[in-house]
């Protein structure tokens, strides 16, 4: 974005002084939708000396439009302010908007000792461009928010203040934001651990930057969005029957552990694909049976212990095939035999495959690497580090890094967590930013298998299933969350949510 904004001054002649007004107004022009005139007029503006800050200003001189009186502190000295912040500092103080200078760590506590309790908390303190450990005036600005704020909501311009938004690296203390508003593009201090812990609610303003910058910008990722969902997802047609929404195989699911291919199957069937046969231990069939009605059930050769035996390979597997994507892992137990299962279904079946939960304890980057036919795989950060030989924290640091390397093998890796990674061999990232944090209940990632192995079914390339499974899985979660209110949600919950959330990604016109 930085560089955006240069060529946009430099090469397309669009003031620096327009954009950061074109900022304030549609953050101003946001508020006042979303807040009651209570709200505010219970408003405090914290701004610093630099070009956030000065977006500060702007939002403040808009209220004051408006017929609000916010209270705007600058956390430093006005001598220090400079170019087109010292400006909109001059338009602010002309329109009548008194601006309190805090330029010591003293004055900021003495502000907050006597600024009553706020509905409304805008922080303005540091932008994009800052790096380090905030300090003095700002870093106490900083701190005094998060512990004064109370039932107030905070809102962050750009990012929040003390999150590096190149990295997500938060050195010192962050703005803990309840929605941030930012200027052009997401960035990644938006979506990668630990700053995305200080973003809870991300809106993307457009401020006028001429759009071919935006659509040509050279990042790292691309964040997914409706629009692309939309056009990715297969649509029906009039003659649409079983046979032509795809087959799927789930091999999943042991004795204690069933639940997760039911959840799985009954994911899949909900995201569309035409068939869905779960294999299943033998005497575990009647469990099978009765879970879900409109799947079929294959009973193959097990082990004492209540697992699929390495045999039952022959009896799903031999012959013409009729499966177009399998299934394999969740609750499969790791037991031996399960897993040599896994390394034969690796090796031998050509079709897609997504890898999940147990059968990921049965592989490696060079195994699949070894693999012939497409592949996917969907670990947790604990999983993940297994298959990369590290720990957790060292995958939570980098994971977009460690995502790229297992990719680099030949397939598709899904890195679940707050906005999971989507790599793939020779691609760019793909980060998907819905799901929220009452999701964290078993059984998730089951769900979310079946729904990514059922859109393989249906044709989809490994990627695409990976990407369209994932969003859709938050969105799902999403919506029943809005509507509900729920502070928590069980796994099968999301399922009954799948068809909400793909109408609500569907563009009217299709």
């Amino acid at each position: 974005m930085a560089g955006i904004d240069r060529r946009a001054i430099e090469e397309r002649g669009i003031a620096g002084l327009f954009l950061m007004e074109k900022a304030g107004e549609a953050v101003a022009r946001h508020l006042l939708s979303i807040f009651s005139a209570f709200q505010l007029s219970q408003t405090v503006i914290l701004c610093g000396k630099g070009n956030n800050g000065g977006d500060g200003f702007v939002i403040a001189r808009c209220l004051a439009q408006a017929g609000y009186r916010p209270q705007v502190v600058l956390a430093g000295q006005v001598s220090a302010l400079k170019g087109d912040a010292l400006i909109q500092f001059r338009y602010a103080v002309e329109a009548g908007v008194p601006i309190l200078e805090c330029a010591t760590v003293e004055a900021v506590r003495h502000f907050f000792v006597e600024a009553s309790p706020q509905a409304v908390w805008i922080d303005a303190l540091l932008g994009t461009g800052f790096q380090g450990t905030p300090q003095g005036a700002i870093a106490e600005a900083i701190a005094l928010l998060n512990r004064s704020r109370g039932a107030g909501q905070v809102v962050a311009v750009d990012i929040p203040s003390g999150v590096d938004a190149d990295t997500g690296a938060v050195p010192g203390e962050a703005v803990d934001a309840d929605t941030v508003y930012t200027m052009g593009l997401p960035k990644i201090g938006h979506v990668l651990p630990p700053g995305l812990n200080h973003t809870r609610t991300l809106h993307v303003l457009d401020i006028g930057f001429p759009r071919d910058l935006l659509v040509g910008a050279d990042s790292e990722a691309e964040l997914l969005a409706d629009t692309c969902l939309d056009a990715i997802l297969p649509r029906r047609s009039q003659s649409a029957h079983k046979g032509s929404e795809g087959h799927l195989l789930i091999v999943a699911g042991s004795r204690g552990m069933t639940g997760a291919a039911l959840l799985c199957a009954k994911a899949a069937i909900e995201m569309g694909a035409g068939l869905v046969t779960s294999a299943c231990p033998g005497s575990l069939l009647p469990i099978y049976a009765n879970g879900v009605w409109e799947m079929l059930t294959q009973p193959v050769a097990e082990i004492p212990e209540g697992g699929f035996a390495e045999e039952a390979f022959e009896a799903l597997f031999s012959g013409e095939a009729r499966y177009r994507a399998v299934v394999v892992g969740p609750g499969l137990s790791r037991h031996p035999a399960a897993m040599a299962l896994v390394r034969r279904i690796a090796e031998e079946v050509p079709i897609p495959v997504v890898f999940d939960g147990d059968a990921l304890f049965a592989l490696s980057p060079d195994r699949l690497a070894e693999r012939a036919g497409p592949w996917i795989v969907t670990p947790h950060p604990g999983e993940m580090a297994r298959l990369m030989g590290c720990s957790v924290a060292a995958i939570q640091a980098d994971r977009w890094g460690y995502a790229r390397r297992l990719a680099a093998a030949g397939g598709v890796v899904v890195l679940k967590g707050p906005k999971t990674v989507i790599a793939s061999t020779d691609a760019e990232l793909w980060i998907n930013p819905t799901g929220c944090p009452e999701m964290a209940s078993g059984g998730m990632g089951d769900v979310l298998a079946g729904m990514i192995g059922a859109l393989c079914a249906r044709g989809l390339a490994p990627r695409v299933a990976a990407a369209a499974g994932a969003y859709l899985h938050g969105r799902a979660a999403q919506l029943y969350v809005e509507e509900t209110g729920a502070e928590a949600m069980r796994a099968g919950t999301v399922i009954s949510w799948i068809a909400p959330a793909m109408a609500s990604i569907r563009s009217k016109e299709g």
